[in-house]
């Protein structure tokens, strides 16, 4: 039997950065022996399934959490509780058409349900049937949903269209070093890509290094949970929000610095490839002819630059087989004369730029595959116009 006076329920405070506030709870479960020794949440649960009380113990907590959440949301009723569910409880109450007790618990102690996160592991849920009738009858009630853990175990972008969330918090080990791990890094950006899509906002869970909430900062997302802010505490005092307060007020400052960094890079940039076009020009255009081979040693001097070409203003189509610092092979390919660029967002919108110039976001280069961006910039020369073209190495 688990014992009610042995289990606790602690909340650890969800961040939003734009509002510059606790955004919402979460109730994560603490219990302890006659000792007062403290026993880990997944033994606890893992005995409760050994014992056939995963129901009741599932039941308890969330109980414990939404009468603990009344005094908070009687001071704000914005602010949300995150309540989590046990995959199996789910899958045995749908199956046998079982309401939850929270449901009523809620209207008694006049939450509204939309204050209600319910969260799902949706990794650990194998019918999709199920799920997706747990999810549907608890949105027409009125409560919000969200998928946990996404981006690990068997999360799938196919279970987005079934749960519907509202919220979906992105696995810690997505956003573990995130701003040194590019592979993750882009995986992200798919998620978030996709949530705002689907009109769901995206919660990066984990978060412990400023590094990691600067970078999740930068592909648009604003609600935080880690341990950088905050662990899960038995009492939200007035003291804490104001700690999370100056963290808050930390990394928006830090994050405001980076983005006028950026901007002062991007700057300088500008300003030192419009220079160097001028360099080009002035190399590959004497006396009515093209130079191409004068390029190579322009390529050498300037180590930041991996390779350059030129392309018909009209027709897209590359003039000379691209000068480049290192030989491809493989996979890679450097383009060729009469190559087609038309399709490339560096023609099409250098064409149509205002400024008649364009950098491209971070990609893989296919000539060398390496991480690169193009600037493109329209040029004259001759008394024709080209859009010249040079691929940098990316910081």
């Amino acid at each position: 039997m688990f014992l009610d006076n042995r289990i606790e329920v602690y909340f650890q405070p969800i961040i939003s950065i734009k509002e510059k506030k606790i955004f919402a709870f979460e109730a994560l479960t603490r219990a302890f022996d006659e000792n007062d020794n403290f026993i880990s949440p997944l033994k606890l649960f893992n005995e409760a399934k050994k014992q056939n009380e995963i129901s009741f113990l599932d039941n308890l907590v969330r109980q414990k959490a939404i009468t603990k959440f009344k005094k908070y949301y009687e001071k704000d009723n914005n602010i949300l509780l995150f309540l989590n569910f046990e995959s199996s409880v789910i899958e045995e109450h749908m199956k046998n058409n079982l309401n939850f007790d929270f449901v009523k618990q809620v209207e008694e102690l006049n939450i509204k349900q939309s204050n209600i996160v319910l969260e799902i592991k949706e990794d650990t849920i194998k019918d999709s049937i199920l799920l997706e009738k747990f999810c549907q009858i608890h949105r027409e009630l009125g409560f919000t949903i969200a998928i946990d853990d996404f981006g690990t175990g068997y999360s799938s972008f196919d279970r987005l269209a079934i749960v519907k969330p509202d919220i979906v918090k992105v696995d810690r080990s997505l956003i573990d070093n995130i701003d040194s791990n590019y592979i993750n890094a882009s995986i992200l950006k798919s998620i978030v890509d996709i949530c705002n899509k689907i009109g769901a906002l995206t919660l990066a869970e984990g978060v412990e290094r400023k590094e990691e909430i600067l970078s999740c900062m930068k592909k648009h997302i604003d609600i935080y949970q880690g341990f950088y802010f905050e662990k899960a505490i038995e009492e939200i005092k007035e003291d804490d929000k104001e700690q999370i307060k100056q963290k808050i007020n930390y990394i928006g400052s830090e994050y405001k610095k980076a983005v006028q960094s950026h901007i002062k890079i991007k700057k300088n940039l500008f300003k030192r490839m419009k220079h160097l076009t001028k360099d080009i020009v002035n190399i590959i255009s004497v006396e009515e002819e093209f130079h191409f081979e004068k390029i190579n040693s322009f390529i050498e001097v300037n180590p930041h630059i991996e390779a350059i070409y030129l392309i018909d203003f009209e027709t897209g189509n590359q003039i000379n087989d691209t000068v480049i610092k290192s030989i491809s092979s493989g996979l890679y390919h450097a383009s060729k004369h009469n190559d087609d660029h038309s399709l490339k967002e560096y023609f099409y919108i250098t064409k149509e730029a205002k400024s008649k110039e364009f950098l491209s976001p971070k990609y893989i280069s296919k000539a060398s595959g390496s991480m690169c961006r193009t600037y493109a910039k329209v040029i004259n020369i001759n008394s024709d116009s080209f859009i010249i073209c040079f691929d940098i190495f990316a910081e």
